[in-house]
């Protein structure tokens, strides 16, 4: 997942002036990592350009949503073909996005684009334990930490910024974060 986080910010257009943030938020273990998000939380739209027309995927296999929470960018198209042996029927009642796919089977085809930030709880009506995330970025300036908790964000445009943290469950305030022009800042989350 990581890589696939690192290939959508390779592709996108990068800043003249961008730095490095590295830093460390305490994690309980490998899974509580794979359910965080950290990210810049607003920077100007001329920063960086709009997501790539390949769909970004949310995949289905043992009646589970992988990843359980999935970071993209404003406007991505999520891919939501049923990976698993089984029906499902993915729906979600966010604000954010509400939608429902409807009953269908192993290798149908389902998309969606998102196209407003924020949290899309994502659940399949025939499982209820079936549940994810799909949290809808404003810009392209995310990652998941580690699993020790450790985490980089390259490419960050100079200036003062906030680093938020999604996982489910948890309110953390922002931390502010001033990004050189070149170079890291370190900060601890």
């Amino acid at each position: 997942m990581r890589l696939a986080v690192a290939a959508v910010a390779c592709v996108l257009g990068l800043p003249a002036a961008a730095g490095t943030v590295k830093g460390k938020l305490p994690v309980a273990d490998a899974q509580e990592a794979e359910r965080t998000v950290i990210y810049i939380e607003e920077v100007p739209d001329s920063s960086f350009t709009p997501p790539a027309a390949t769909p970004v995927k949310l995949s289905q296999r043992g009646a589970r949503f992988a990843p359980a929470v999935l970071p993209v960018l404003k406007n991505t198209t999520v891919d939501l073909t049923n990976d698993d042996w089984v029906t499902h029927n993915v729906f979600s009642k966010s604000k954010v996005k509400a939608f429902d796919l409807g009953l269908y089977g192993k290798e149908q085809a389902k998309v969606v684009k998102f196209e407003q930030t924020g949290a899309v709880e994502v659940f399949c009506s025939i499982h209820p334990r079936m549940n994810g995330v799909i949290l809808v970025l404003q810009n392209p300036f995310f990652t998941k930490p580690e699993a020790d908790g450790s985490f980089t964000l390259q490419n960050v445009p100079a200036g003062d910024w906030k680093v938020r943290v999604y996982r489910p469950g948890l309110d953390k305030a922002p931390t502010p974060v001033k990004v050189p022009a070149k170079g890291n800042v370190q900060i601890d989350l």
